[in-house]
């Protein structure tokens, strides 16, 4: 049994183990039993703790988005100290999208959700905090921006942020610090932000 998942409880052992399955073999191609196997647990358990195999794959959905919000969360609570100036915060989250790409989980979660519209509904939901901190973001950088603007720039960021992940695909010799970069020197000024807030890192930050 793997390391990671001997010490946590049979909801958390049943997650890690779909987590490794389906990125490794499809969600279709793995049977509720070799799970439970993997997982330590019973399949009789695993129906207890998820009422559907779909359940386990909108609960890794919520994990990621959680985490991706916490990060944004610190992100921008640094923003507010005058750690971060908004090209920091628009960097620090391209680079949290390269380097928390779940690789063929997340393609398995999308497909998953486009085939299954009760997956759809429920990771749409998810998605929603995710969704207003990238437009809490945005409206840092353009503030004077009317709810249309900021709907379309809400929509091209998340493409954006999305497609960082996924670069890795087709680079894997990506500098990921260099790549983070030269999206928010671009983003920003898609938006049109003010030119400082484009080209210019919090003082504080380059000192250290």
């Amino acid at each position: 049994m793997p390391k990671e998942i001997k010490n946590e409880t049979p909801r958390r052992r049943v997650i890690l183990a779909a987590r490794r399955l389906f990125n490794d073999k499809g969600f279709h191609s793995t049977p509720v039993s070799e799970l439970a196997t993997e997982a330590r647990v019973s399949v009789g358990q695993i129906y207890r703790l998820f009422p559907g195999k779909d359940d386990i794959i909108v609960a890794i959905a919520e994990e990621d988005v959680q985490a991706r919000v916490g990060e944004m969360e610190v992100i921008f609570e640094a923003v507010e100290r005058k750690e971060y100036s908004v090209f920091d915060a628009v960097r620090a989250i391209a680079k949290a999208s390269i380097i928390t790409n779940g690789g063929g989980l997340v393609f398995e979660i999308l497909a998953e959700a486009y085939r299954n519209p009760r997956v759809f509904e429920r990771i749409k939901v998810l998605c929603v905090p995710y969704r207003d901190g990238i437009r809490r973001l945005i409206t840092l950088a353009r503030p004077d921006g009317s709810a249309r603007e900021l709907d379309a720039h809400v929509e091209i960021m998340i493409a954006c942020f999305f497609g960082l992940g996924h670069r890795a695909l087709i680079a894997s010799t990506m500098d990921i610090e260099q790549a983070s970069h030269e999206a928010a020197c671009i983003l920003l000024r898609a938006l049109n932000a003010p030119h400082d807030l484009a080209t210019k890192s919090s003082k504080k930050r380059d000192a250290r």
